[in-house]
């Protein structure tokens, strides 16, 4: 019995000695334009427009990366994160984009008058897993105005959808990432319809 109850210490101590393995980190994932992305000129040669912060819709204000199990219900990754909130991160998309494409834009809080503001809002950008493969939705309200005249010229939803690569956050980074792509493409040209441009 004395042999038993030695044999159980021994066992006991040495699975405390047994090295604990670390807690994972977090992975975190950019979300931005392309070096190589081609957007077309927004506005007006000479005129300035400001694209204000974006705002986001509940559920999407987050820098946790969303995804859709089932029709109703929205998830977070435990270990994945974008860099920043993703409404932010498409405002830096968008005014990126916007001056890649030759107009000339002032960021939020600039103090400097600009003829057009560009008002964004992200309603949706979730990897969805209820259909195979997986894909990445991405939704943003625009509105643009004429600061000079107080006046809302127009307003458009983007409802753009990409299939992931595989069916995992990496897959749905690079999808989201082309998506965001898209979406300052497709800014640009409702801006440019807008102003006759």
């Amino acid at each position: 019995m004395k042999h038993l109850i030695a044999a159980a210490l021994v066992s006991l101590l040495a699975a405390c000695s047994l090295p604990l393995s670390a807690p994972q980190a977090d992975t975190t994932h950019t979300l931005a334009l392309s070096a190589q992305a081609s957007v077309p000129l927004a506005i007006p040669v000479g005129s300035t427009i400001q694209v204000a912060t974006p705002t986001a819709a509940p559920g999407y204000d987050t820098a946790a990366m969303a995804y859709r199990p089932s029709a109703h219900e929205l998830r977070y990754f435990a270990r994945q994160r974008w860099i920043d909130r993703p409404a932010r991160l498409l405002g830096q998309a968008l005014m990126d984009g916007f001056s890649a494409g030759g107009a000339r834009v002032l960021a939020p809080g600039s103090g400097v008058r600009a003829d057009y503001r560009l008002l964004s809002e992200l309603l949706q950008l979730e990897q969805d897993f209820t259909r195979q493969p997986s894909r990445i939705l991405l939704s943003v309200r625009l509105q643009l105005v004429d600061v000079g005249n107080r006046r809302v010229l127009g307003s458009r939803t983007l409802r753009l959808e990409q299939a992931a690569a595989s069916d995992d956050p990496a897959g749905g980074v690079a999808a989201a990432n082309a998506l965001v792509e898209r979406a300052v493409v497709e800014s640009a040209g409702f801006c440019r319809e807008l102003l006759g441009n």
